[in-house]
């Protein structure tokens, strides 16, 4: 990945490990439901899922906790 790539991808997930905080009291669900796909979609395409040669194409496992 390039280097904007990455240091975007860093960034979704320091973001969604700081809404998904236990310091900040917000379940997993309260999570989903502010902001239902936002985030997972952000990571998606931060990853590069979306191109066929992915390994992990199609698939959103993992991208949150839960």
């Amino acid at each position: 990945m390039n280097q904007f790539a990455q240091t975007l991808n860093q960034t979704l997930k320091s973001i969604n490990n700081f809404l998904t905080s236990d310091s900040l009291s917000l379940t997993p669900a309260v999570v989903r439901e502010a902001f239902p796909n936002l985030l997972i979609e952000r990571l998606y395409y931060a990853e590069g899922r979306q191109h066929p040669s992915h390994p992990l194409h199609g698939s959103y496992a993992g991208l949150c906790r839960s």
